[in-house]
C-alpha cells in the first residue's frame, strides 16, 4: 500500500513534467540570445549592399529551428540522461554534476552530428563540427538551466517547510 494518494501520485508528475517544459523553454531563450549576440554585425562593420539579419530576425529565426530540437530530442534526452546519472552517480554532488556534464555533452555532440548526417547528407569536417559545437553549446545550456530550476525548486520546498515548522511552533 502506498503512502500517498492518486492526486498527490499526479501532482509530483505534472510538476515534474513543467519543470521539464520550464527549463526547455529557458534553455532555448537564452541559446536563441546567445547565438543571435554571437552573430550580430554591428551596423559600422557592415558592408554595403549587403543584407545582415539584424538581433531580432536571428533570434526568432533560431527559437523557430532550434525549439522543435529541444523538444523533440533535447527533452527525451534529458530523462534518458537524468535516469542514467541516477544509477552511475548515487552520490550527490561534484560526480553526479560530471556524470550529467559528460552524458549532455556527449548528447549535443551527437545529435549535431546526427542533424548534419540528415541534412548535409556527407560526413564532411565542414558540416558535422559547426553543429556539433552548436548541439554541445545548446545541450550544455539546458543541462545548467535545468540546475538552476531543480535549485530554485529545492529552495521553495525549504521555505515552504521551515514556514511549516513556525506555524507547527505556534
Amino acid at each position: 500500500m502506498s503512502i500517498f494518494t492518486n492526486e498527490e501520485i499526479y501532482f509530483r508528475v505534472w510538476m515534474k513534467v513543467m519543470k521539464r517544459l520550464l527549463t526547455t523553454i529557458l534553455a532555448i531563450i537564452i541559446f536563441a540570445t546567445l547565438f543571435s549576440a554571437i552573430s550580430y554585425v554591428p551596423s559600422s562593420q557592415r558592408e554595403p549592399n549587403v543584407y545582415y539579419f539584424g538581433f531580432l530576425e536571428t533570434f526568432l529565426f533560431v527559437v523557430i529551428y532550434s525549439g522543435p530540437v529541444y523538444f523533440l530530442v533535447g527533452l527525451p534526452a534529458s530523462i534518458i540522461i537524468d535516469r542514467l546519472a541516477r544509477v552511475l552517480g548515487k552520490h550527490y554532488g561534484w560526480k553526479k554534476y560530471f556524470i550529467q556534464f559528460g552524458l549532455y555533452s556527449l548528447a549535443g555532440v551527437l545529435a549535431g552530428f546526427v542533424f548534419s548526417l540528415f541534412f548535409g547528407g556527407t560526413i564532411s569536417s565542414e558540416e558535422v563540427l559547426p553543429l556539433s559545437i552548436l548541439g554541445l553549446g545548446a545541450a550544455i545550456i539546458y543541462f545548467h538551466v535545468s540546475l538552476l530550476v531543480s535549485k530554485i525548486r529545492v529552495k521553495e520546498k525549504q521555505q515552504a517547510s521551515g514556514t511549516e515548522k513556525k506555524k507547527e511552533d505556534l
